[in-house]
């Protein structure tokens, strides 16, 4: 899978990106009744607090 790297916000032109989680209540689920899901990854700006990027931590509970 390709590296994709975020160097700045595209909303507010800012490089002051962090990462954070979602789990919990916000797993990635396949379908409605799966037991197993996936933390979300979100690329955060700091400055102007848009989340600018996402992707899931297993892509292969997905499948």
């Amino acid at each position: 899978m390709k590296n994709i790297i975020i160097k700045e916000c595209p909303y507010c032109g800012s490089t002051n990106l962090t990462k954070g989680y979602q789990a919990d209540g916000g797993l990635m689920f396949k379908d409605k009744i799966a037991a197993f899901g996936t933390v979300v990854e979100h690329t955060v700006c700091k400055d102007c607090a848009s989340i600018v990027y996402s992707k899931v931590e297993k892509p292969e509970i997905l499948k």
